[in-house]
């Protein structure tokens, strides 16, 4: 009996050891490599609900938390897609024949998209136990909506219009995004987290009607001299929840 009372009391002062260890690693500063998968809770714009990310995190722990501040990267793909061919120009004739048909007339509109964000994150990290903390903050960010097309389209036999057009659009915005969730401490030198992040940008829609008459466009912009009357760029603003998982490498 006393043999063993002697070893219990050896493990819990080995416990109460490793368990002041880890607290102490948490005080002053560290450095972190985060590297992320999320999956959005809805799609839009035809890109995918997976999304991916890294960051470089600098820490410093104090008695009550942890702050951190981190320079990231994240990257939504998108899947081709072919977009609906819409209806003729204005003053076209009326007859079926003049809208655009995808097997005699060959027509096609091919197009694909991705949202790219260079950001930065702030947050505050509490301690709930020696392996499990939550944490809150904000991601900030510029936003890069990349839109590419490229359509043939006639109609009938060729009868009337042949329009080919082809474009790679971007539009940034500064978003500011919340995320909340809660970090597990593998050990000394890993962490697995969980969050759940708000992902905001503005859309971008090409439109093109079949048939449309060429017009001047922007000398000061490459490719742009002559352009068809009406085209246009639709713009959608959008915000999508996103589940996110990561994994930390501490230094």
């Amino acid at each position: 009996m006393h043999l063993l009372n002697h070893r219990m009391g050896r493990l819990t002062a080995l416990l109460i050891l490793g368990s002041s260890f880890l607290l102490a690693q948490e005080k002053g500063i560290g450095f972190d490599l985060k590297l992320r998968a999320a999956s959005g809770l809805s799609t839009n714009d035809h890109l995918n609900a997976s999304a991916f990310g890294f960051g470089l995190n600098v820490r410093y722990g104090f008695e009550w938390g942890t702050l951190n501040g981190e320079l990231g990267y994240f990257y939504k793909p998108g899947r081709q897609y072919r977009a609906a061919l819409e209806a003729p120009a204005a003053g076209m004739p009326a007859a079926v024949d003049s809208w655009p048909d995808p097997i005699a007339g060959g027509s096609v509109d091919s197009r694909k998209n991705s949202l790219t964000q260079l950001n930065a994150r702030f947050s505050y990290e509490r301690a709930i136990s020696n392996a499990w903390s939550w944490q809150a903050g904000l991601q900030l960010g510029q936003s890069k909506f990349r839109h590419e097309y490229i359509g043939d389209v006639a109609d009938l036999r060729w009868a009337t219009y042949e329009d080919t057009y082809n474009g790679t659009p971007t539009k940034s915005v500064f978003t500011v995004n919340p995320f909340a969730g809660v970090t597990y401490q593998i050990n000394q030198d890993s962490a697995f987290e969980l969050n759940l992040i708000s992902i905001s940008y503005t859309a971008i829609n090409f439109h093109h009607a079949p048939g449309s008459a060429i017009v001047s466009g922007d000398p000061t912009v490459p490719g742009s001299h002559l352009v068809y009357a009406g085209d246009h760029l639709e713009e959608i603003k959008r915000n999508s929840l996103h589940i996110e998982i990561g994994y930390t490498f501490r230094f």
